[in-house]
C-alpha cells in the first residue's frame, strides 16, 4: 500500500513539475519586465508603500512590468545588479559608486528635492537629554558609548562620518566605543530616541521624514554635528541594458512630474514628494566624483595618522592621493540645477489597491488536489486477499495526501521553485561570486579570534542557563510526572519560547540590558529553554516506569521518584541534547551580532556589506574551525558522560 502511494506521488510530481521545468529551459523572450532595486533606508514595508505608486506609473508609461526589489542592506542591491537580477535601481551616492565599480552600473539621471535643495547632510543624533553637546564630547574613547553607524555603503551613515570625524583624528570607531552597530537611518533614529544608542548617524532627509510622519520621535533627539553638503542621489541602470528598454526608462524619468495636464502633474509630484524627490535631471558617472573625492580625503587622513608608516612611505602615499584628488577637480560640477514650479507637498500617503486574488492559481491548485485525492483513494483500495481498509480511513489518508500536494503546488510560485534550472544555467555567476573569497586577508585575524571566543562564551552561558531552566520545565511538561493542567500550561509556554526567533528575543533584551553579549546570552537562553524542555519531556515520557514504581514502593515521595527514578534514566539523553544545543548555539550566536549582541557575527556582516570578501573568508574559516572544535569536544564529552 505504501509503495503504491509513493508511486502515485512520484507520478503526480512528474506530471505537475515537468511543464515548469521545460518552460524554464526555453529561450527567454525579449525583455518585457525589469527589476527596480530600492536601497533599504527604512523598513521594507514602509518603502513598499512609498514606492508602489511610483513603480505602477513606471509600468504604465514604459509598458514594462516593473518589479520592486528590496534587500536587507545596500550590498544586496549592488550584488543583485552585478548578477543582473536588478536592471535599474535607486542608490545613495556611496552605494551607487560601488554599483558603478562592481556591477556594470551607469548613472543616467539624478534626483532632486521638492524644495529645490541642492542636496542633504549627514548628521549625528543624540537623545535630547544627552550630556553630549559637541563631537569632541563623544570622542573620549573610553569605551562607554554605544554608537550607531549606518550601512557600510551609506554615504551619510558611514562615509561622511568616517571622512570628516574619525579619519582626521586617527580614530577607529570599534576601538573607541563600547559597541558599534550598523543599521538603517530609520532604525538608528528610533534607537537614539528610545535610549538604546548614545549617538547615531543619520541624515537630514530622514530627519525631515520623521518630522512629517513621527514628530514625537524627532522631539526626543538632538543634532550635534552636520557634514558638508552631499549631492542628491543617483538612479543607475546596467550598461548592458538593451537600447529599447533604456529609451523607455529614460523617457519615464525625464517626463515624470513634468508631462500632462495640471492635475496629472500635481498627482505625480505628490507621489515624488512621498519619496522626498522633486523631478529628475539627466546625469552621468561624473555625478559620483565628489564621493570619490570624499573617499580620497578619508584615505589621506588615515595615512597621516597611520603610526606604522615611515615618513617616506607616508609622503609617497599622500602624493598619490593628492594626484588623484587633483585629477577630479576638473570633473566636479560647481553649479547645481534646481527644479522650479514644484507644488507644495502635503504629506498625504498614497497606497496602491489591494492585489487581485490569484484565481488561476487557486483553480489549478484545487484541480491537482482533487486529482491527487481521487488517485490516492483509488490506490488505497484493497485488491486481492488481505484485510479491507475502512472507507473512513481511506478518505482521511487520501485527504491528507491531497492537501499536502495542494500545498506544494500553491507554494511553487511563492517559493520560486521554477528558478531551480538557474542553479545550472547561472553556475558561472556563483563561481564568479565565490572567487572573491579566495584571496584571504589575515591582517585582522587576531581581532576575529577574540570575537569568536566571545561568541563561544555567549553560547556557553546561554546553553548553561537554558539547561538550568529546562530541567524543571521539562519535568513539568511530562504527562507521567506532572498533572495535566500543569503540563498543558507549561507546554504552551515552551511553545512560545521556541516560536520566537533569537534575534527578536535578543532585541527585547537589548532594550532591557543594553547592547552587548549579555543580551545575546539571554536570547539564546530563552529560545534554547523552549527547545530543551520539549526534548527533556519527551525523554521522560519514554522512560521505563519500573524504577519510578520501585522508589514509590519504598515509600518515597514525589521528589524522590524524580531524583532516583527519573533523572538517572534520562540523564544520558539530556546530556546529549544539551551538548548538541551548545553546538547549535555556537552557530546561532554568530547571527546575534546583527542586533549588537556582541561576538564575531557583527564583524562578519560588516565585512560582507563592505565587499571585503577576503576578510569575510577568514571569518568564515574561523567560525568553521571553532564550530568543528566544539563538535569534537561534544563527542568526547558524550562518550565520557554516557
Amino acid at each position: 500500500m505504501i509503495a503504491r502511494n509513493i508511486r502515485i506521488f512520484v507520478l503526480l510530481a512528474a506530471l505537475v513539475f515537468m511543464p515548469f521545468a521545460v518552460a524554464a529551459q526555453e529561450a527567454a523572450p525579449p525583455r518585457t519586465s525589469i527589476n527596480f532595486g530600492i536601497i533599504t533606508t527604512e523598513s521594507s514595508d514602509n518603502l513598499s508603500v512609498l514606492w508602489t505608486p511610483f513603480l505602477e506609473d513606471m509600468s504604465k508609461i514604459t509598458g514594462l512590468e516593473v518589479h520592486a526589489f528590496f534587500a536587507a542592506d545596500y550590498a544586496g542591491i549592488v550584488e543583485a545588479m552585478r548578477f543582473n537580477k536588478v536592471q535599474v535601481a535607486w542608490f545613495s551616492n556611496k552605494s551607487g559608486l560601488e554599483a558603478v565599480r562592481r556591477a556594470n552600473g551607469e548613472v543616467f539621471v539624478k534626483a532632486t528635492y521638492p524644495d529645490g535643495a541642492p542636496g542633504y547632510y549627514s548628521v549625528l543624533l543624540v537623545p535630547k537629554d544627552s550630556p553630549f553637546k559637541t563631537v569632541d564630547d563623544i570622542l573620549k574613547c573610553d569605551k562607554s558609548i554605544n554608537f550607531g553607524m549606518g550601512d557600510p555603503n551609506s554615504t551619510s551613515g558611514t562615509l561622511m562620518p568616517m571622512a570628516y570625524i574619525f579619519a582626521p583624528r586617527g580614530i577607529n570607531p570599534v576601538d573607541c566605543f563600547k559597541n558599534v552597530t550598523n543599521a538603517s537611518h530609520e532604525a538608528n533614529g528610533l534607537a537614539v530616541a528610545n535610549g538604546l544608542l548614545d549617538v547615531a548617524t543619520n541624515n537630514t532627509t530622514n530627519v525631515k521624514r520623521l518630522e512629517r510622519t513621527r514628530p514625537e520621535i524627532l522631539e526626543r533627539v538632538r543634532e550635534i554635528w552636520r557634514s558638508p553638503l552631499i549631492q542628491t542621489d543617483p538612479i543607475i541602470w546596467r550598461k548592458d541594458l538593451d537600447l529599447a528598454t533604456r529609451q523607455k526608462v529614460l523617457y519615464f524619468f525625464m517626463t515624470y512630474g513634468r508631462l500632462g495636464d495640471d492635475k496629472e502633474v500635481a498627482r505625480q509630484r505628490a507621489i515624488l514628494g512621498e519619496l522626498d524627490f522633486g523631478t529628475f535631471l539627466p546625469s552621468n558617472n561624473h555625478h559620483l566624483d565628489p564621493i570619490i573625492a570624499t573617499e580620497i580625503i578619508r584615505d589621506m587622513a588615515q595615512v597621516r595618522n597611520d603610526p606604522e608608516l615611515t615618513d617616506a612611505q607616508r609622503q609617497k602615499r599622500l602624493d598619490k592621493l593628492k594626484a588623484r584628488l587633483s585629477a577630479l577637480d576638473n570633473n566636479i560640477a560647481t553649479q547645481e540645477v534646481k527644479p522650479t514650479g514644484a507644488p507644495q507637498y502635503t504629506g498625504k500617503s498614497s497606497r496602491s489597491e489591494a492585489q487581485a486574488v490569484p484565481w488561476q492559481r487557486l483553480l489549478f491548485t484545487g484541480s491537482v488536489g482533487l486529482l491527487a485525492f481521487g488517485l490516492f483513494f483509488w490506490g488505497s483500495a484493497t485488491r486481492g486477499a488481505g484485510p479491507v481498509k475502512p472507507v473512513r480511513e481511506r478518505l482521511f489518508d487520501a485527504g491528507v495526501w491531497a492537501v499536502f500536494i495542494g500545498l506544494l503546488i500553491w507554494a511553487y510560485v511563492a517559493a520560486e521553485i521554477y528558478k531551480a534550472p538557474s542553479l545550472v544555467t547561472n553556475a558561472d555567476k556563483m563561481g564568479e561570486y565565490a572567487a572573491g573569497f579566495v584571496h584571504l586577508d589575515w591582517r585582522e585575524g587576531w581581532l576575529y579570534l577574540q570575537q569568536m571566543s566571545v561568541t563561544i562564551q555567549i553560547a556557553l552561558w546561554g546553553t548553561f542557563l537554558s539547561i538550568v531552566f529546562a530541567i524543571p520545565f521539562g519535568l513539568l511538561s511530562s504527562r507521567n510526572v506532572a498533572p495535566a493542567p500543569v503540563v498543558f500550561f507549561v507546554r504552551r509556554l515552551m511553545d512560545a519560547f521556541r516560536s520566537v526567533n533569537e534575534l527578536v528575543v535578543g532585541t527585547l533584551f537589548v532594550v532591557t540590558v543594553g547592547l552587548g553579549p549579555f543580551a545575546g546570552v539571554m536570547a539564546l537562553a530563552v529560545h534554547t529553554t523552549g527547545v530543551l524542555a520539549k526534548l527533556f519531556s519527551e525523554a521522560v515520557e519514554a522512560m521505563d516506569p519500573g524504577p519510578v514504581e520501585g522508589v514509590r514502593a519504598t515509600g518515597g515521595r514525589r521528589i524522590h521518584e524524580v531524583i532516583w527514578g527519573v533523572i538517572p534514566q534520562v540523564a544520558p539523553l539530556w546530556t546529549s541534547y544539551a551538548l548538541y544545543r551548545f553546538e547549535t548555539n555556537t552557530r546561532s550566536a554568530t547571527i546575534l551580532g546583527l542586533i549588537g549582541a556582541g561576538g564575531i557575527g557583527q564583524l562578519l556582516f560588516e565585512q560582507i556589506r563592505s565587499f571585503q570578501y577576503g576578510k569575510t573568508a577568514v571569518i568564515l574559516i574561523i567560525i568553521i574551525v571553532a564550530v568543528t572544535m566544539v563538535d569534537m569536544l561534544s563527542q568526547i564529552l558524550r562518550k565520557r558522560l554516557m
